[in-house]
């Protein structure tokens, strides 16, 4: 597998988990419950939004691993 095909995944990953987080916080907002099932709602809301932005940094990370590295290298030439 390619860097850019993980990256790819790692993108979709973080944007299911965006659009759980935006499912789930509409639920929060208009579905009554007791206030022990609104803290493990919120509680996977937070899980979920961490996963998301983790995924998503590491896929951008991964979109660039090589052109961070050719900027480098290329600056050091110009030494």
């Amino acid at each position: 597998m390619t860097l850019s095909k993980m990256a790819k995944e790692y993108r979709e990953s973080g944007e299911k988990c965006r659009s759980r987080v935006k499912e789930l916080t509409t639920i929060l907002e208009t579905e009554y419950m007791s206030e022990t099932e609104r803290i493990l709602m919120r509680r996977r809301v937070s899980v979920l939004s961490t996963m998301a932005r983790d995924a998503i940094a590491i896929s951008r990370y991964l979109e660039n691993y090589y052109g961070e590295k050719r900027r480098a290298a290329n600056a050091n030439d110009g030494n």
